[in-house]
């Protein structure tokens, strides 16, 4: 059983979006697989923004071929150096259709330009049942 005073040893922590400067386009999404996890935390950071820069983030989840968009979005960025967060627990993901991974889509939707990073977060994990002798 994992130590729970360790935080590494409960959190998996991956970049989503390495910093990236974005003017009336998105990033592509990587996704990362919530097999072993019940939560995902996406930590979205500005960095510099234009003005009238226009940020918005949302979820995807993936089988792996065909991404789609959760309900689980955020709009509105326009503070310079500021952090936002979204999460999805697992049972929010399409799982019996096999949408098992998740990424994230950031869009600056008035060729503006915008700097954003995205750390992910996926924590709660699940562990796989020890077999027990005979």
């Amino acid at each position: 059983m994992a130590n729970i005073h360790q935080f590494d040893e409960n959190v998996r922590r991956d970049k989503a979006m390495a910093m990236e400067t974005l003017s009336d386009s998105s990033n592509t999404p990587e996704y990362f697989s919530m097999a072993s996890y019940d939560l995902a935390v996406f930590l979205i950071e500005t960095g510099t923004l234009t003005a009238a820069a226009a940020i918005t983030a949302t979820i995807w989840e993936s089988d792996g071929t065909t991404p789609q968009a959760t309900s689980v979005s955020q709009a509105g960025y326009q503070t310079d150096d500021d952090g936002f967060v979204l999460q999805i627990r697992g049972e929010e993901l399409s799982v019996n259709s096999g949408y098992s991974l998740v990424g994230i889509l950031v869009t600056e939707t008035v060729d503006q330009n915008a700097v954003v990073e995205v750390i992910l977060l996926r924590m709660r994990a699940r562990f796989k049942q020890a077999t027990m002798p005979a």
